[in-house]
């Protein structure tokens, strides 16, 4: 590896003889440029600056027990990172980071070391990469190197016991603007998926490989660079070039594709980014730089990740014209509508939520790619179940369409109010025993019907749930909870007896474990579960249900990705109304941000509705 000897120059600067503070940043990453200050208090900072100077990586050192206020002139930092052991980082609280670019503390020891959000650096990734290859399932391969000669390393993902020729090609890339450092641990839950010991994920590694690139610009990142490569050109730009002009990091991925293509041409191509605003987004090719058909596409794949997500929203979508020097422009002049190409960006700070960024949700970010990078491929697996229009026995006028922003898969059926003789049914085939979430999609229109009956059965014990589709389309919409006490079928059933135009387009059945074995009592006949207030809510919210006859009942709270968080009754219950409070204070800090469900179960009969907390 070429190391020139200029390329980590210390910048040890001493600020003041009598406050012995100094700064300096001679580490991978780290990006200082000045430092000045009059009273040996308040100190001003720049950094290094190429396309942008937002990415900043210091040590501050004779610190202890001193305040000091630093601010960084040239960059946009909403509440930065640091840290007294350069590996466990920690936001400055609203009180240290009062404003934009500027930090102000007592530190506790001697040294800190701040950062515009927790680094990744190239020694880090080195250490994960050791630890994914010794999982049976991944490959590290180098593609070629960048101009300062670090490896170009690929992680490829898959099951090699299952022949390659059907499977899916993924491709999935991070890290071109080095300053992004969310955008790593965004990938890094993508690997963490990837490689984990689940049923659903095993299927998608048999039908998929996954083609995974951590660093795109491994030079800027080990040179604390924020937007480009050493040589301080913007590689996310350079994809259009001749060979000859064209970056050596990039032209060994264009190379690596061109490779990977001439096999079979990668369904999904994700260029993971990182933002200054507040907000997660895809960046969707507009239908005059790419086609209508594409355009759709891209919303559904979007609305996939947007789908029951606590970080990331349908309004966060952007949409931009598509430029042939991007490597979404690239792959589209070379192989159209067949790559599912867009770049995901991640924010530093807030969501539009308002829940603060952390390297935990990012990796659930990464985690909700995986699933609906197989949802979007129609990968359907027992536990993990996608039913669309193929999987459907239609009776009587439905009619197709294939065109908006909302549906699923390759069109919908809808058709017009009327007595119930239009009907359309989804079979799931033969389960295993166990609890059940579904999920219904659909499009919303203000002329939809607001009371749609999905008639569901669940191994031969039936129930309904009523749902409006006026709105709420583009999504997955909980339904409901199925129980199998054997395995069996679910079957959900739709029809024309609605109150406006019908949509019936794809559902989502998810296993979530062992059947419960609650008592099975008196169902009520008016069972009602009422919205808990206040909502969002924060520590604590009341919910408030009604039973017309003494029942047994479970009401339990969920998270977003199905795990239990606490069972809040457990009970035979009179009749009458009944109010539980759910107060997240006394569960111990162990409970973030984000949506929750709760679900009040009796015998054969359960109702789930969805609540935020917002801390």
């Amino acid at each position: 590896m070429k190391f020139l000897f200029h390329l980590l120059l210390a910048l040890f600067i001493s600020t003041s003889v009598f406050s012995q503070v100094t700064f300096f940043a001679d580490f991978e990453s780290g990006n200082i440029n000045t430092v000045s200050t009059t009273d040996s208090i308040n100190y001003t900072v720049t950094t290094k600056s190429d396309v942008g100077g937002r990415w900043f990586y210091f040590g501050i050192a004779g610190v202890k027990n001193k305040y000091i206020s630093v601010k960084v002139s040239t960059t946009d930092v909403n509440r930065p990172m640091y840290s007294y052991d350069n590996i466990n980082f920690q936001r400055f609280s609203p009180f240290e980071s009062p404003q934009i670019n500027v930090f102000q503390k007592t530190f506790l020891q001697d040294t800190v070391y701040v950062a515009y959000y927790t680094p990744y650096t190239y020694s880090y990734l080195q250490t994960r990469i050791s630890e994914w290859k010794e999982n049976q399932f991944a490959e590290v391969d180098t593609v070629g190197y960048s101009g300062q000669n670090f490896p170009m390393q690929e992680i490829i993902i898959t099951d090699t016991t299952v022949p390659d020729e059907n499977k899916f090609r993924v491709w999935i890339h991070a890290r071109t603007h080095p300053g992004e450092t969310p955008s790593s641990f965004h990938f890094d839950g993508v690997i963490q998926k990837l490689l984990s010991n689940d049923e659903v994920i095993q299927y998608y590694r048999e039908n998929i490989i996954f083609h995974c690139i951590p660093f795109v610009n491994p030079d800027g990142v080990y040179f604390g660079r924020s937007r480009t490569n050493f040589d301080g050109i913007d590689l996310e730009r350079q994809w259009n070039k001749p060979d000859n002009q064209t970056p050596a990091a990039v032209l060994a991925l264009k190379n690596r594709l061109t490779e990977i293509n001439n096999e079979k041409v990668v369904s999904v191509f994700q260029n993971l980014h990182s933002q200054a605003s507040s907000y997660c987004t895809f960046f969707i090719h507009t239908p005059g730089s790419t086609s209508d058909y594409f355009y759709s596409r891209q919303y559904q794949f979007a609305n996939l990740n947007a789908s029951d997500n606590p970080y990331f929203f349908q309004p966060d979508f952007r949409e931009s014209d598509l430029q042939p020097y991007f490597p979404e422009g690239w792959l589209w002049s070379n192989h159209g509508e067949e790559v599912m190409a867009l770049t995901y960006e991640t924010p530093y700070d807030q969501y539009s939520s308002d829940i603060w960024v952390t390297n935990e949700n990012l990796y659930e970010l990464g985690y909700r790619l995986v699933y609906s990078i197989g949802e979007y491929l129609k990968l359907s697996h027992p536990k993990h179940l996608i039913l669309d229009n193929d999987d459907a026995l239609a009776s009587g006028l439905w009619n197709t369409q294939s065109t908006g922003l909302e549906f699923f898969g390759e069109d919908f059926l809808w058709t017009n109010a009327g007595s119930g003789n239009n009907t359309i049914t989804y079979n799931t085939g033969t389960l295993e025993s166990g609890l059940y979430d579904i999920y219904g999609w659909w499009t919303s229109s203000s002329s939809s019907a607001f009371d749609v009956n999905y008639k569901i059965n669940a191994g031969g014990e039936n129930f309904n749930v009523i749902k409006t589709q006026t709105t709420n389309g583009g999504q997955w919409n909980f339904l409901t909870e199925a129980a199998l006490s054997q395995s069996g079928q679910i079957s959900i059933t739709i029809s024309d007896s609605a109150s406006g135009l019908v949509t019936a387009d794809a559902f989502r059945i998810i296993y979530r474990g062992p059947a419960t074995g609650i008592d099975e009592e008196i169902v009520p006949s008016e069972f009602v579960l009422y919205q808990n207030y206040p909502n969002p809510f924060n520590p604590s919210t009341t919910i408030r249900f009604s039973l017309t006859k003494p029942a047994k009942v479970q009401l339990r709270v969920f998270n977003a990705l199905g795990e239990l968080v606490k069972v809040l009754v457990d009970n035979r219950l009179g009749s009458g109304q009944h109010e539980v409070v759910f107060d997240v204070s006394a569960l111990g800090g162990q409970i973030s941000s984000g949506v929750y469900y709760y679900q009040l179960i009796s015998g054969e009969f359960s109702v789930s509705k969805g609540m935020v907390l917002l801390k």
